[in-house]
């Protein structure tokens, strides 16, 4: 659970991740994580799609839930909650949110500890103005992997923003894929052996990026391991795209074919 919560009111529609409190006989009361002190219903027509007779059969105290939020009574502070509404892709984008910022909080609190600060005076001098800009720690961390300078932003001690960059390095090589794929190709030109030499040597050499990397290894003729590293599944396979095609390109002008 991170340190900071939301302020003020959630709106019709929003998908919050809640903590049941109290379960009643037709309904249960459920603390609404994000947010500061609130609380909403869930009636037992909204627990599951399927008929409820005991609502204690489905929810249990401090049972985690994501839930929609159906109707709000500014004046009153009511909050109507929905279970049923939520649909599992939503209720597993928001679980991973959730797991998302606390995993950055704690890199954040980390770094905090290092640097002797409280993870509380990092939310004071930086860190509510962090999650107003960019929606999010998560969101601050994206930013940080596309412009590292953005902690210079920050207001913390020169030895913070140092140990907070160590960190969020550390964890972009953590989240890292590796992919392993095999293929396969040979030399039908009169240099066999040299043109597939030459001709590894130069997909690897052409196939560099800066986020992305590239190993081929002879595994027994015409098969080799073709292994790529890089920042995403999504990026790894617009990058092994753009290795095949190379590898195509290549192929042609070194007589090699590939299987």
């Amino acid at each position: 659970m991170v340190f900071y919560k939301l302020s003020g009111l959630p709106a019709k529609g929003d998908i919050v991740l809640c903590k049941i409190k109290k379960i009643l006989p037709h309904s249960a009361f459920a603390q609404l994580i994000e947010y500061d002190n609130l609380e909403g219903m869930i009636h037992i027509s909204e627990v599951s799609s399927k008929w409820t007779r005991d609502i204690s059969d489905v929810l249990s105290v401090d049972k985690q839930v994501v839930c929609r939020i159906e109707n709000v009574d500014e004046q009153k502070g009511f909050i109507d909650l929905s279970i049923k509404r939520v649909s599992a892709g939503d209720a597993k984008k928001k679980k991973d949110a959730s797991q998302n910022e606390n995993r950055i909080e704690k890199v954040i609190e980390h770094a905090c500890h290092l640097s002797k600060i409280k993870l509380e005076d990092f939310y004071k001098k930086d860190g509510f103005n962090i999650v107003e800009k960019y929606g999010s720690l998560q969101g601050f961390f994206e930013a940080f992997t596309e412009d590292t300078k953005i902690i210079d932003e920050l207001s913390l001690p020169k030895t913070f923003k140092e140990h907070l960059i160590e960190a969020f390095n550390a964890l972009l090589q953590k989240n890292r894929v590796n992919v392993n794929k095999r293929v396969k190709f040979m030399a039908i030109g009169p240099l066999g052996v040299d043109n597939i030499k030459t001709f590894i040597i130069e997909l690897i050499k052409k196939s560099k990026e800066d986020d992305n990397s590239f190993q081929i290894k002879y595994i027994d003729a015409p098969e080799y391991l073709v292994s790529i590293n890089s920042k995403d599944y999504k990026e790894l396979d617009s990058y092994f795209n753009r290795v095949l095609s190379l590898m195509k390109n290549l192929a042609v002008k070194y007589d090699i074919k590939i299987l």
